[in-house]
């Protein structure tokens, strides 16, 4: 009598660990989030260095730039991020 309730504790245990696994799809997605995540950390870390170099340089040549280039810098990088935002929302909604 042990024996077949053990069974069935045992395949019960199994369907219910089964069912709370991730699909593959789920699994795919959400390591796609996270190398997306990885690859904008790493793209804006980067351009916060160059822009770092940029200021020292400038510093150190005494050639720092005016408030104008600062907001039409500004402008430009805004104006970079909406376009890349774009096109990364386009490229998910075609399957890419």
């Amino acid at each position: 009598m042990q024996k077949p309730f053990s069974y069935a504790l045992i395949l019960a245990s199994m369907l219910a660990l089964g069912a709370c696994e991730k699909t593959p799809e789920d699994k795919m997605e959400s390591a796609k989030e996270s190398v997306s995540e990885a690859a904008e950390s790493m793209s804006d870390a980067a351009k916060d260095a160059g822009d770092a170099i940029k200021q020292k340089a400038n510093e150190a040549v005494g050639n720092e730039p005016t408030t104008g280039e600062k907001v039409e810098s500004a402008m430009d990088d805004a104006s970079d991020a909406v376009e890349e935002a774009g096109d990364e929302t386009k490229d998910a909604i075609d399957g890419n």
